[in-house]
């Protein structure tokens, strides 16, 4: 978390380093971003960046958690709606995508981190991942539940479905990733593979 100095900066100076950093951290991994880049464009020295956060790390998981925050904003509202499980994902992933369109930067950097292979962001991942898994874990408990979902399935397993096909839905809506074959999808998550009457 960012030291008290931070937020005792001008407002203006604050967002500038916030954006510096959202623009790098879009553009390049955790490994490999560049805090020297970062200083550079919001013109300020290296050492300050110091009186503001205790590292690269400490600044990267600052900005991946407003990105998450922003797209919690957006994907929130799904979690709330009445109906099957399939609903709510049809309406998760569709909020997902309006949310990468309307933030492009916080978007990648939200994907760079699900992506990133650093030792340093190991133990993040996997707190990352549970924390934003909650609100899907509550909805498929409810689903196993009242027999709209297989109860014996694994939800690790299911949240590993989950998680990778939202993922490139969203990256690939643009790509004729419509409401039609979002349908398609849902119905394979919802049916599987096998032959039907």
């Amino acid at each position: 978390m960012p030291k008290q100095t931070f937020f005792n900066l001008e407002p203006e100076k604050r967002q500038g380093i916030i954006a510096a950093a959202v623009r790098e951290f879009a553009e390049h991994p955790f490994e490999q971003a560049s805090l020297t880049k970062i200083v550079e464009s919001c013109g300020i020295a290296k050492g300050s960046m110091y009186q503001y956060f205790e590292d690269k790390l400490d600044l990267y998981l600052y900005i991946v958690d407003l990105a998450y925050e922003q797209k919690k904003a957006y994907v929130g509202r799904a979690f709330s709606l009445e109906g099957d499980i399939f609903a709510v994902l049809s309406e998760y992933y569709r909020l997902s995508y309006q949310f990468a369109l309307d933030h492009p930067l916080l978007h990648q950097v939200a994907n760079k981190f699900w992506d990133s292979r650093s030792e340093a962001l190991r133990a993040e991942l996997e707190k990352g991942r549970l924390s934003r898994s909650r609100d899907f874990a509550r909805v498929l408990a409810e689903a196993m539940a009242a027999g709209k979902v297989n109860p014996q399935l694994d939800p690790e397993a299911v949240f590993f479905v989950y998680h990778a096909v939202g993922k490139e839905l969203i990256d690939h809506f643009h790509q004729g990733c419509n409401d039609e074959f979002l349908q398609q999808v849902l119905d394979v998550l919802k049916y599987g593979l096998q032959a039907r009457d």
